[in-house]
């Protein structure tokens, strides 16, 4: 057995400056990009980011998330024109997808063996996160691949208490990651939550 079959991250924004949009004004988003695609909402930004856990290396990474709200001007302040939108504080709402080279071959007909061993390392990190695991492994499909589902909160440094939902999926040597994350009790949860349906809906191998 790997010692690593599952990664967990703990995502925090760097600055981005854009103009905010509402995700259902505009079509999806397609990416394609590292012999995989997806969809994801039309307001939605590519997002860099830095990760303070981050378990193995990755082969890739890609993040995306809502676009920053424009600052709100100060309360008495006179109205400026500004050429250029001022970003709010960034926010830990977003959605990653990394790929991972496993050390085993994991598919359908074998996944289940190594059940136990999957949601002992997501539960493990959880808690080296200081936070726990909610729920799973709960199995399912995202692109035909075989995986597992899993809820779990985490906590930035800030003492920001995050709710995680994280799948795995696998093809052979290889394990697809998807983390869709937030803070708890946040008002972008039902647009993350939609977000991460459609990545797991739309999500194909081959371009």
């Amino acid at each position: 057995m790997a010692k690593r079959t599952a990664a967990v991250f703990v995502a925090t924004l760097v600055a981005v400056v854009a103009a905010s949009a509402h995700a259902d004004d505009q079509a999806p988003n397609t990416f394609k990009a590292h012999g995989v695609s997806f969809s994801y909402p039309g307001a939605w930004i590519e997002i860099p980011a830095t990760y303070q856990i981050q378990i193995g290396t990755p082969l890739w990474m890609e993040t995306v998330g809502p676009a920053p709200q424009p600052a709100a001007p100060a309360p008495g302040a006179p109205a400026q024109p500004s050429p250029t939108p001022q970003p709010s504080p960034p926010r830990p709402d977003l959605v990653t997808l990394a790929a991972f080279h496993l050390s085993v071959s994991l598919t359908k007909k074998d996944i289940a063996r190594y059940k136990n061993s999957i949601a002992l390392s997501i539960s493990r990190l959880a808690a080296q996160a200081h936070g726990q695991l909610l729920s799973g492994p709960i199995r399912v499909s995202m692109g035909r691949l075989p995986g597992y589902r899993f809820e779990l909160t985490v906590q930035l440094s800030d003492g920001t208490m995050l709710q995680n939902r994280v799948v795995v999926v696998f093809r052979k040597k290889t394990e697809y990651f998807l983390n869709c994350q937030h803070p708890q009790n946040d008002p972008l949860t039902a647009e993350i939550d939609g977000g991460c349906d459609q990545i797991m809906q739309s999500f194909r191998r081959g371009l």
